[in-house]
């Protein structure tokens, strides 16, 4: 008989999703008041607004938060929907597309947040 698994398995993702869920829920309103208090938005308005490291932290936070939360996403429907024997090269080829669409998605997350000067 093969072994599947523990009782645990898929706890660690469901918990990561879950908690980047509430970072999420959390940054979006704060984040949404703090642009909505300062006034008009123009270029300078909004430079200004990611000057602070704080700003850039938290906002790096939300943009790995949400890669988090769709990857696992992603990894679940990949496997509720190719799952036959054929379907695991597909599979293979898709993890690996995402995961660097999203790792490049972080590098430039990165360049764009640490250019505000």
């Amino acid at each position: 008989m093969r072994r599947v698994g523990g009782s645990r398995r898929g706890l660690d993702m469901w918990l990561l999703q879950r908690a980047s869920a509430v970072y999420m829920a959390l940054f979006l309103p704060i984040f949404l008041i703090c642009v909505l208090c300062s006034g008009p938005v123009d270029h300078a308005v909004w430079h200004a607004l990611f000057v602070p490291v704080l700003v850039k932290v938290a906002t790096f936070l939300f943009v790995a938060a949400m890669l988090a939360h769709a990857w696992i996403g992603l990894r679940e429907i990949f496997i509720d929907y190719l799952h036959c024997a054929r379907c695991t090269l597909l599979r293979l080829a898709l993890y690996f597309a995402f995961a660097v669409l999203y790792l490049a998605c972080l590098v430039w997350t990165v360049d764009i947040l640490w250019s505000v000067r």
